[in-house]
């Protein structure tokens, strides 16, 4: 049994840079440019900013802070309360 050959669409293209035909089954994974203009383009990486660490705080002095202007408020009412 013979297999039949394989057969490529033609598919030609014109280069976005230098405006020469080329052909390619998918120019848009090199942004329709073609082998020479895309080696010639400066290929950059993008990385992801590294996220910066918010500064921690201690919030145990601020809870002490809070909870004793609290009892003496509470301690004011309650004095104000009894002797009236």
């Amino acid at each position: 049994m013979v297999e039949p050959p394989t057969y490529y669409k033609a598919l030609w293209h014109n280069c976005g840079k230098c405006k020469i035909h080329y052909m390619s089954e998918e120019p848009h994974l090199r942004a329709y440019l073609c082998d020479e203009c895309w080696n010639n383009t400066p290929q950059f990486v993008v990385r992801k900013p590294k996220k910066e660490k918010m500064k921690q705080i201690d919030y145990t002095w601020w809870i002490a802070l809070y909870s004793g202007m609290v009892i003496t408020i509470l301690g004011i009412i309650g004095y104000q309360l009894w002797l009236k």
